[in-house]
C-alpha cells in the first residue's frame, strides 16, 4: 500500500475499524457511530408483513387474523400455520 507498512492481512473486525478511526478523539459536538441515534417514527402505522414469506402484506385470514400477501401463501399458511383449527 504506497509507502504505508501494513501489519495485518486479510479481513478485520468492527471492533478493528472502530478503534482504528479514534471516535474518543472527536468532539462530543460531531456525530459519530456510537453516539448516532434515531427513535421511532412517530408519523407512520407500523408495517405489516406476511406472515409466510415476510412480504408487504394486504390481508388477514378470517380464521385467526394472521396476514398474508397472495393467494400462494394464504394456501400454505391455511395448510400449516393457521392456529384456529375447526374440530
Amino acid at each position: 500500500t504506497r509507502g504505508a507498512v501494513a501489519t495485518k492481512k486479510g479481513p478485520r473486525s468492527f471492533a478493528a475499524h472502530l478503534d482504528e478511526a479514534m471516535l474518543d478523539r472527536v468532539p462530543r459536538e460531531i456525530p459519530t457511530y456510537l453516539t448516532a441515534a434515531a427513535g421511532p417514527s412517530v408519523t407512520s402505522t407500523g408495517r405489516k408483513y406476511c406472515s409466510v414469506c415476510g412480504y408487504a402484506s394486504n390481508y388477514n385470514c378470517a380464521r385467526c387474523g394472521m396476514k398474508f400477501c397472495s393467494r400462494k401463501c394464504n394456501a400454505v399458511h391455511t395448510e400449516t400455520r393457521c392456529l384456529k383449527f375447526t374440530a
